[in-house]
């Protein structure tokens, strides 16, 4: 004769399923947070001031974007881009024309068109790290085969500071007129 397992008084208290799933909402917003946190570093330096030159055509002249008394972040910069001011004359279209953004590392400048002579190394500012604070400074430099005028709005950099990354623009205006 076989013996059939006793259970009870037939009430059970089952294992409620949801209890688990009252974490996700938490983990989500935590997720949301950090998220957020990553895509919003603090925002980069804007000086009021206009960086001006006037070189002749097929002549670089390299132009000091920020200064030397910022707090020390290390900027690993990914892309750099370029706009006009809406007062400036000629667009970034003139054939020929080059922009660009530099690295000066351990010195600084206004204008020059030898950067080597006010900086230990110069280097393109797309894949290199830009140490604001510690003697680095950011440049532009611009050459044309023509007469140009343009205004330039500060340098639009996409970069990494530290575990957070975002796109801003950095430094001063530019008046650059390029004389024939």
């Amino acid at each position: 004769m076989q013996s059939v397992p006793e259970t009870g008084s037939g009430l059970e208290v089952s294992r409620r399923r949801w209890l688990p799933w009252l974490w996700l909402p938490a983990v989500v917003a935590l997720v949301a947070v950090a998220v957020w946190w990553a895509r919003h570093p603090a925002p980069l330096p804007l000086t009021d001031s206009t960086v001006t030159a006037s070189p002749k055509v097929g002549q670089r002249v390299y132009l000091g974007a920020t200064r030397s008394d910022l707090e020390a972040r290390d900027l690993a910069i990914s892309s750099t881009s370029f706009r006009t001011a809406d007062s400036s004359t000629d667009g970034l279209d003139v054939d020929g024309l080059e922009v660009e953004a530099w690295i000066c590392r351990d010195g600084a400048i206004s204008q020059t068109t030898d950067p080597s002579r006010f900086c230990a190394d110069v280097l393109p500012a797309e894949g290199n790290t830009l140490h604001l604070g510690g003697g680095d400074q950011l440049m532009l430099s611009v050459e044309s085969p023509t007469p140009v005028a343009l205004v330039l709005d500060p340098v639009e950099v996409a970069y990494r500071d530290g575990l957070q990354w975002g796109t801003d623009r950095i430094g001063s205006e530019f008046e650059v007129v390029v004389i024939g």
